[in-house]
């Protein structure tokens, strides 16, 4: 999986494998061992390979499909749960939390 992804983007990069053994200080044919799947490259080269790519490691390694890395999903809500009240609700609400702060000395 990782020497398909090597070589998509390296195609995607427009460098040859020249360029891209000179960039890791490595030979052409350990570069082309990577991408054929003949070599498999250490950790070192696999972020080096990551930084000049600009994808995540992971993607490389073909844990994830997204080259820019984990999509992050919000896990809070953007909505007030007020708006859906009726507005003497809402003041209810309000008159509420100002008791509360009152009772325990916040104001």
């Amino acid at each position: 999986m990782i020497g398909k992804r090597i070589a998509q983007e390296r195609k995607r990069k427009k460098l040859s494998m020249q360029e891209m053994a000179d960039r890791l200080g490595i030979a052409k044919s350990t570069f082309a061992g990577y991408e054929s799947d003949y070599r498999q490259p250490p950790l070192e080269i696999v972020k080096k390979l990551a930084d000049i790519f600009e994808v995540s490691t992971d993607y490389l390694l073909g844990r994830i499909d997204n080259p820019e890395g984990y999509e992050t999903i919000a896990a809070h809500r953007s909505d007030d749960p007020m708006d859906d009240l009726p507005p003497e609700a809402q003041q209810d609400i309000e008159n509420f939390k100002e008791f509360i702060r009152k009772k325990y000395g916040l104001e």
